[in-house]
């Protein structure tokens, strides 16, 4: 009797091996497929105001070299926070590569949006691999993640609010993007930057001027409202300029001065924006543990 039973479980435990070998070789298989997820202090994701630069003088770079810190760049020039107005196709790069569609990829583990995007010039020939980095992140195991969207949405007229909080409006957007990073780290810390300052073409502040969706002014003041309503850290960079900057010549170095065309900043500028962020990041690197 004792063996009839050992002689009918062998075929059972041989199954259950079988399956458990099968399951095994599947998850392997699986993993395999995908990038492999690394988790980081730092996070910046921002629009050509970052990512002018791609050389050891880019702003994620210079904040490594001041900060010592762990910080990993997936800024996309010529983006912007919120998706496209309606009529704008979403084969625009201001879509596929926006704010709220990086988030939603994150959120969801699904690129497809991003992998789909082909470069169509020298500005932009750098996405492909960055959005191979971007499949890397492990936000759960990320400390800050940096946010500096604003000046596109607010040059492309993207609406600031919206009666529905649509991700079609910068607010809404903005909101949504914090939304997704919680939902995946509620532990993280999430700094939202404040554009710098912009000059338009005949020399004069563009902080009055007015695409067809409101001031830039406006746009700050309703960004770092959203910061504060959303519980998120709010870095101004609207100040930096105005400092004077003696460079390696001896000359002095302020206001539009600090950019190469009166929104990206040259090598001067770069070197500002990352003193204010690396200054900001060591003063409160215990916050949050």
């Amino acid at each position: 009797m004792k063996k009839d039973f050992v002689k009918n479980l062998i075929p059972w435990i041989c199954g259950a091996a079988l399956a458990l070998m099968v399951i095994v070789c599947a998850c392997l298989i699986l993993n395999a497929g995908g990038p492999e997820k690394e988790g980081h202090h730092v996070v910046i994701f921002g629009d050509s105001i970052i990512s002018y630069s791609q050389d050891e003088t880019s702003v994620a770079n210079l904040v490594i070299a001041k900060t010592g810190m762990d910080v990993f760049d997936l800024s996309f020039g010529g983006t912007q926070m919120a998706m496209g107005l309606d009529g704008e196709t979403l084969g625009d790069k201001r879509n596929y590569l926006s704010m709220y569609a990086i988030a939603q990829a994150i959120y969801t583990n699904d690129f497809s949006l991003q992998e789909s995007y082909t470069p169509y010039d020298i500005t932009t020939e750098y996405f492909p691999g960055r959005v191979e980095a971007l499949k890397t992140l492990d936000l759960k195991q990320t400390d800050i993640v940096i946010i500096e969207q604003c000046l596109n949405d607010y040059h492309s007229r993207i609406p600031i609010t919206s009666d529905d909080g649509s991700e079609c409006s910068y607010i809404g957007a903005l909101t949504s993007v914090v939304n997704y990073f919680r939902s995946i780290n509620p532990d993280i810390r999430i700094i939202i930057l404040s554009p710098t300052k912009k000059w338009m073409e005949d020399g004069s502040e563009a902080l009055d001027y007015d695409y067809g969706s409101g001031t830039l002014s406006l746009y700050l003041d309703a960004q770092k409202k959203a910061a504060e309503q959303l519980g998120a850290e709010y870095l101004d960079l609207t100040d930096i300029y105005d400092a004077e900057y003696v460079n390696e010549n001896g000359e002095i170095v302020t206001g539009f001065g600090y950019t190469v065309d009166g929104t990206h900043p040259n090598y001067y500028g770069r070197d500002v924006i990352s003193d204010r962020i690396s200054e900001y990041l060591k003063e409160t690197e215990n916050d949050g543990k």
